[in-house]
């Protein structure tokens, strides 16, 4: 993954999780990976239509932590299938807030929205003690268990010993996003699961807790699906330093407005306006403009839209750069960016690796595209 200085590191709750402030890196223009296969659907797109990545968890920006402190508690992953397969291994992001505790990590079939309380073919689950570092925990099931397409489970995370030793946390969003971020029926759009959640067990009874679960569920042939983000993440925009997201559509638009997600940042004065740009494979402009005025922000992220001022094409299969820049705004009155990032795999975050974050720190002179992450946004296909 791209390497990115981190210049604030911001506490947003007393369990240790954290919001990063990011200084894009810039690197040569880099085109996507040549071995990964681009998808062309070319579907007709009609007017109105709206593409991108638009999960901006309710506006509600950073993590929040679930915590399993007793056998008693129990946490569910709740999610609707979007491939069928043989399901060999489950990935979730865990870590030990106290103590060594060792937990059950497994698959259970949906009852009325919980889970069933039983493990799918007897033993469809793994063990493991949780590290005291953050990160993604990988578990073998004992038993390789069958899905089905547009069906819903639960990945079960519960205590493996009496009495816990410690105290389990799993990360999740602060709200629910309500979507896998890869739709491999088309990369330019999410695949939406309304029934996507957090459920937690107090020893008496399931609890909603509406929160965008972190979870990728691995495929005997290779293939993944789920949610593979771990960080909300903030970029800064100032000087020479220029942040968006490079995109190869599947398919031909004729985009007529663009939308990000942005605020002020940690001052009220930067010193410029905050201004948008398209642009080719070939780093030519295409259109630009006014994105937002200082007055129009403040420090609390919001969606920012502009209609262009004529529509600009995208070809499918083409590189395109969409980004936001402010030349004379410093470092310290910066603006920032919203996005997603520290995936657990590339390939199943928004639009795999035909969309990327993009960056640059020479004024658009050369570019670096981070794979590991993708900005907030959406596009909207001209009436």
């Amino acid at each position: 993954m791209l390497t990115l200085a981190i210049l604030v590191i911001l506490a947003i709750s007393v369990v240790g999780v954290t919001l990063l402030l990011r200084q894009p890196s810039d690197n040569s223009n880099n085109p996507p990976n040549p071995n990964y296969h681009v998808k062309i659907l070319n579907k007709q797109i009609p007017p109105g239509y709206v593409m991108g990545f638009p999960v901006d968890a309710g506006l509600i920006n950073g993590m929040n932590v679930v915590f399993i402190q007793n056998p008693n508690q129990k946490v569910s992953i709740r999610f609707t299938a979007k491939l069928s397969g043989t399901v060999t291994k489950l990935v979730i992001y865990a870590f030990a807030y106290e103590g060594q505790p060792t937990v059950r990590i497994g698959l259970q079939e949906d009852n009325g929205g919980n889970p069933k309380g039983q493990w799918m073919s007897g033993n469809a689950f793994g063990t493991i003690q949780l590290p005291s570092s953050q990160g993604f925990i990988s578990v073998q099931l004992q038993s390789d268990v069958a899905i089905t397409k547009g069906q819903v489970y639960h990945i079960l995370v519960e205590a493996a010993e009496g009495p816990l030793n410690g105290t389990a946390a799993l990360r999740t969003y602060q709200a629910n996003g309500f979507a896998q971020p890869f739709n491999p029926d088309d990369p330019d759009i999410l695949w939406n699961d309304t029934r996507m959640n957090i459920l937690s067990y107090d020893g008496q009874s399931w609890q909603k807790q509406d929160k965008w679960p972190i979870f990728v569920v691995s495929y005997s042939d290779g293939t993944l699906e789920g949610q593979p983000y771990s960080l909300a993440a903030q970029w800064v925009v100032w000087g020479a330093t220029y942040v968006g997201q490079t995109l190869i559509p599947a398919s031909d638009y004729r985009v007529e407005k663009i939308a990000f997600d942005v605020s002020l940042g940690s001052s009220d004065a930067p010193q410029d306006k905050l201004y948008y740009q398209v642009r080719d494979s070939t780093n030519k402009i295409l259109t630009e403009g006014v994105f937002a005025e200082r007055s129009q922000l403040t420090a609390s992220q919001a969606w920012v839209e502009v209609t262009l001022p004529t529509p600009v094409t995208l070809k499918a299969g083409k590189l395109y750069r969409i980004i936001v820049l402010s030349p004379q705004t410093d470092l310290a009155n910066a603006y920032y960016f919203y996005g997603h990032e520290f995936s657990y795999n590339s390939t199943i975050g928004y639009g795999g690796l035909q969309y990327q974050l993009t960056s640059t720190l020479s004024g658009g002179a050369t570019w670096g595209d981070n794979p590991d992450a993708d900005a907030i946004f959406k596009l909207t296909n001209a009436r």
